[in-house]
């Protein structure tokens, strides 16, 4: 996961162990996995089963994806979780993989043009861009690396700016003797075209208990918040193009002005650019 952030905000307390990362995101990551396949069968079943992770964090989907025999390769900013990955790879003894630190805009060289037929980059991991600028630098080096007939999955929330409230969501995951209790509070963005109005404010307080100790962790960091309209805009000045919307099952999903989903884009070559809707191009599972 990066770092990068949009307010300047110290992220370090939430990233600062790969394992209790791990521990807390790590349940639902089969689901995950299961849903990113669907879509690649349904969308791009031609293209190579090669995979690619922008922020790929601790490499839990990669690791997974390698045993079920895709070629993985991921990248993150954070050389801890980089070589927390790396690591996990490994002890699985499987080929195939490459993990390297990088950022969003700068990691298309480290991979030949054409080559990937799934990327993704899930639960909102793209909003740590630091500026719009970045994500179409990013979006535009994705299309460059993606097959004519790949996909990118991109797991985004959009904002309708001066209509949300704060929220709160809590996180809990054990492992080992160690058990994990996250807190999340989100501040929503003011929105405008100012970047500092658009950081969505996110206050996290951890819970670590193991050994009969608690550890409290609390830290700070922010989200660039994009509106469909600035979100779309982006895709648009990437040379990218939205070939539909799932949600977490995999099924076509349009979120509207505000909400989660997962926003399939892909190069203009693509058999569905243009075209409107998923549904019968191919089975979905």
């Amino acid at each position: 996961m990066s770092r990068a952030d949009a307010s300047g905000i110290n992220s370090d307390g939430l990233y600062k162990d790969p394992t209790v990362y791990d521990i807390l995101h790590e349940p639902g990551t089969d689901a995950e996995i299961r849903m990113l396949e669907r879509v690649w069968w349904r969308v791009s079943a031609e293209s190579p089963r090669t995979a690619l992770e922008p922020a790929c964090g601790t490499g839990r989907y990669l690791t997974r994806m390698a045993r079920a025999g895709w070629a993985v390769r991921g990248f993150d900013i954070d050389p801890a979780m980089v070589k927390f990955s790396r690591e996990r790879l490994r002890a699985q003894n499987t080929s195939g993989w490459r993990v390297w630190a990088d950022r969003f805009d700068t990691f298309g060289g480290r991979i030949k043009a054409g080559s990937i037929g799934l990327a993704f980059c899930p639960i909102n991991s793209i909003r740590h861009v630091s500026s719009d600028a970045e994500l179409v630098r990013h979006l535009k080096a994705i299309r460059r690396v993606l097959a004519p007939n790949g996909v990118y999955a991109v797991g985004i929330s959009l904002s309708a700016y001066g209509l949300e409230a704060p929220t709160e969501d809590v996180w809990s995951g054990s492992r080992r003797g160690v058990r994990i209790k996250q807190v999340v509070s989100y501040t929503p963005a003011a929105g405008g075209s100012n970047r500092r109005n658009r950081a969505e404010r996110v206050d996290s307080v951890l819970e670590i208990r193991q050994r009969g100790r608690v550890e409290i962790r609390s830290s700070s960091y922010s989200l660039l918040s994009y509106s469909r309209e600035q979100w779309e805009a982006a895709i648009a000045k990437s040379g990218m193009r939205t070939i539909g919307m799932v949600n977490e099952f995999a099924s076509e999903f349009d979120p509207g002005r505000i909400g989660y989903a997962i926003w399939l884009l892909a190069t203009p070559e693509h058999p569905l650019a243009g075209k409107q809707g998923i549904r019968g191009l191919r089975r979905s599972d």
